[in-house]
């Protein structure tokens, strides 16, 4: 596939999580390994183009042109639930998702789907453990503005945001430093196909920066604990209340005992850029065909189908 030329297409920048771990950082990775990549430019001489996720809106004019000159494509939903990008999901030789729940979303759309986590994000890999005192927890939150109501939703106590315009100003030279700050982060999420279809990325960096983690029991989630053996207790299930578990915690009920070097050791075998990409890489390879003249007559039939 080096002989290939691969372009990413994307609306957002590298300030953009999702778009920093599942674009930049991949890009930037394949560069140093000597494949032809670009980011939004050289469109039209691509041959494998990866769209990430935008709004349909954003990028349409691109894809419908994609499509019509038989180019390989792409699309990277990532972790993004929504009927808006059914278009999307029909139309691509290959849909890339964040997790199982997402895959079966859409398998009734598009059968090629494969499933890939997002890469390790942090700003220093050896960054140093930080010191933590669950007695009496300074406990925080960090994220996207559009998941902070879940704190309120849920009703959980005394916590501090990390978020643009939250109690502390999100940046991504400071967050993890900020985070480490913190005793306990608290990651809150929803069992509805938006809030099931979510990557294990905060739960990811969160243990990662050596911070206790108390989440909600979904699939991701629990996948990510089985992996580095974190205690079961530190999951929220529907049943329990947030506070009343914070108050175990502080309390010593609910005794929590993690090796965290040992986890770091474990999340840089498997998430970090290295075999993120090898695995990207993998990805595209199986699914990608020399000969393209199935493509090419499916796009010459979606010239007169896609609005």
């Amino acid at each position: 596939m080096k002989n290939k030329k691969i372009v990413f297409i994307t609306a957002s920048d590298e300030t953009a999580g999702s778009t920093r771990i599942r674009v930049y950082k991949i890009a930037n990775e394949l560069k140093s390994r000597g494949y032809n990549v670009s980011i939004n430019e050289n469109i039209k001489n691509a041959d494998i183009l990866i769209f990430q996720k935008s709004s349909y809106k954003s990028i349409k004019k691109k894809f419908r042109k994609a499509l019509l000159s038989n180019k390989f494509i792409v699309f990277d939903i990532d972790d993004l639930y929504s009927d808006g990008h059914i278009k999307f999901v029909k139309y691509s030789d290959l849909i890339i998702a964040s997790c199982d729940y997402l895959k079966e979303q859409y398998l009734k759309y598009n059968k090629n789907i494969k499933v890939l986590d997002g890469t390790l994000d942090v700003i220093n890999n050896d960054i140093p453990m930080p010191v933590y005192n669950l007695k009496n927890p300074k406990i925080g939150w960090f994220g996207t503005v559009s998941n902070l109501h879940l704190i309120e939703k849920f009703g959980i106590k005394n916590v501090t945001t990390i978020t643009m315009g939250g109690d502390i100003e999100w940046s991504r030279e400071t967050v993890d430093y900020n985070i480490q700050k913190f005793d306990l982060i608290v990651i809150p999420q929803e069992k509805t196909p938006v809030g099931l279809s979510k990557s294990n990325c905060r739960m990811l960096k969160t243990l990662y920066l050596g911070v206790p983690a108390l989440v909600s029991d979904i699939p991701e989630y629990i996948k990510l604990a089985e992996l580095v053996n974190y205690p079961k207790e530190m999951f929220v299930k529907d049943n329990e209340d947030w506070n009343e578990k914070i108050e175990k915690i502080k309390s010593g009920e609910i005794k929590f005992d993690f090796d965290f070097d040992r986890c770091r050791k474990i999340l840089i075998e498997n998430y970090d850029i290295k075999p993120m990409t090898d695995k990207w890489i993998d990805t595209i390879e199986s699914s990608y065909k020399k000969d393209n003249f199935i493509n090419h007559l499916k796009s010459i039939l979606l010239k007169f189908k896609m609005p």
